[in-house]
Formats: C-alpha cells, structure tokens, sequence
C-alpha cells in the first residue's frame, strides 16, 4: 500500500470551503461507542477547534470510563437540536443509523441537513454530501488524521493520542488483518507528534473497577460453547445493576472467550438499559466472518468483530438435552 492513505481530492477541497463560511458542526459518535468512532470525533474536535469553528461532540450513549483519559470526552451531550447546525458529521458509521439518534431526530438523514461521512466500513453507501469513505483505511482515525494533516492543521499530542487510540483498538493492537504498512506509519508519525502508546495502554487495559471483575465473575459462570465452536455468553440486565455496574463494565469479555483455544468465534449478547439486546461477535480465525454473521441481524462491522442490536426485546435462556450413548 501506498506510504500515504488516499483522500479524495474533490472532496477535500470542497470541504476546505464549507469551512471557510465558518459552518456550525455537530460531530456524532455511533451508540456503544468504541476507541475509533471516540478518537477520531475527539481528533476532528480538537482539530476543528483550531479554526475557530463552532463545534459540538454528541452520542446516544455515555463514553466509556476508560475511554476518559482523553478530555473532549466532557464536551459530549447525549442530546442536541439539528436545527442548531449547519452540518452534522458522522464518524466511523458503516451505516448511517449507527448514531441512533433517526429514531428520534429523523431529520439528520434526510435531505434537510448537510452530511458529512468519516467512514472506513464497507458497508458504508456514502450517504453524505461530503465523505471521506476509504475502506483500505485500518481505522476512521486514519482517514481523520489525512484530512487534518491536508487542512494543515497541527497535530498536537492531545490529537495525537485521541487518533493514535483509534488506530491501537481498531486494529486489536495492531494483529488484525486490517493492520497494513500504512498503520504502522500512521502510528509512528502520531507518537513523532506527541501520542502516548503508555497513557492509552494503561487506561485501556489496566485501568479497571473491582466490581467490573466481580461483574465478569458472575456472567463468565454462564459460558457456553457449542458443538459447532462458538463461545456464547448471556448478561441480563439485573446481572450488572443489581452489582452497582453498567454494561460498559463488560467491554473486555468479549475478547477474552474469544481467545479460548478451539474457539471459531465468540458471541456475547447482553441487555442494555433502554430494553434492547445487543450482540458482539468476535473472532481470531481467517476463515470466519462475523460481519457477515451481523448483518444478517441488520448489524456490521469489521471480519473478526462486529455486532448487532435487536430492539424492544429481552433475553430468555433455553436449555438443550440429549442423550449420548458410551
């Protein structure tokens, strides 16, 4: 792959003078919020910000705890005004329902407001006005930090960190399959600008709360893995609230039964707190597609990671017997 990921040139410049007539924006994080879509908004944030530009940061959902070590995560609001921006920019949605906010503000996806699309999802169908849509791209942060460096924008290391996070999650540390020569000179231009691999590292990994391991304690007791090889894991709402946790407290787990030898891929669906059932599916084996597996739920993602949610529904444990004969 080229040294530089490519940008469309077309778009950019068009996106250059939008900028210009000084827009009010409204920068969307996709619900359940990971280290990409929390990164690159973070990253485009701070970075639009030294434009002088009237800029917001909003998600459905709250940002994880750990996610916290960068400090635009205080600027997030969980509810907004279309009517109050001149475009709404959406980050890391490989569907443009991902935000979950057309379910009460329809509006954002229709012609009425100006779209601008970050996106490295293939599944993306370039719903924006503007997109910056590259499915080469390892990450969305990727695809951010390119269009900031092309608007000249200094890349401190608050921004570095916030898009150096995306890179690392997105990719699983750098051993997914969507790691490429581009990833490893992204990163070492982003540590060159002042990202910290050690902050994003400790925060991630070895920042947690006791009860998130008594939580993981309590639900790991119901693991099943199947005659096919599937790690299937079941939380009920009551098993994280009646623990003072929230379902945040569970990012982790998923990654954990999928790494148990054996596996082909991991499921753990769980109960949110607005009464839906959300899946995330995991793998580490090549011949196994989970995104597939999503989208056949109306979810997506990535080949070894994705995840569905099945609304206004709950769980219901179903036991299975058989006899085997010695």
């Amino acid at each position: 792959m080229n040294k530089n990921l490519k940008i469309n040139t077309e778009n950019l410049q068009i996106f250059k003078k939008f900028l210009e007539e000084k827009p009010k924006l409204l920068i969307l994080s996709h619900a359940n919020p990971d280290g990409d879509t929390t990164g690159s908004s973070m990253g485009l944030y701070l970075g639009l910000k030294q434009l002088n530009l009237d800029v917001s940061l909003a998600c459905i959902d709250e940002i994880p705890r750990n996610f916290r070590f960068m400090t635009p995560w205080k600027e997030y609001k969980q509810d907004f005004n279309s009517d109050d921006y001149d475009a709404i920019i959406f980050m890391d949605c490989g569907d443009k329902r991902m935000t979950k906010f057309h379910e009460t503000k329809p509006e954002i996806l229709t012609n009425k407001t100006f779209k601008i699309n970050f996106d490295h999802h293939p599944t993306n169908d370039l719903f924006g006005e503007i997109n910056f849509v590259n499915t080469e791209a390892c990450s969305t942060c990727a695809i951010t930090f390119e269009v900031l460096k092309k608007l000249e924008i200094k890349i401190t290391p608050e921004i570095a960190t916030c898009l150096l996070f995306g890179l690392y999650t997105d990719t699983g540390g750098f051993i997914h399959q969507n790691t490429k020569p581009f990833t490893y000179q992204a990163a070492s231009e982003l540590v060159k600008a002042g990202g910290n691999i050690s902050k994003i590292s400790r925060n991630f990994f070895y920042n947690h709360e006791l009860k998130k391991f008594k939580l993981w304690g309590k639900v790991l007791k119901n693991l099943h893995i199947t005659e096919d090889g599937a790690a299937i894991i079941g939380v009920y709402r009551q098993d994280y609230e009646s623990m003072g946790a929230t379902r945040q407290d569970l990012g982790g787990i998923i990654d954990i039964i999928s790494s148990i030898e054996n596996v082909k891929y991991s499921v753990m669906l769980s109960e949110d707190e607005k009464n839906n059932v959300k899946a995330s599916l995991r793998t580490r084996r090549d011949d196994v597609d989970v995104k597939a597996l999503a989208e056949k739920y109306g979810g997506g993602g990535h080949v070894k990671a994705s995840g569905f949610t099945v609304p206004n529904g709950h769980l219901k444990k179903v036991v299975k017997w058989k006899i085997v004969q010695d």
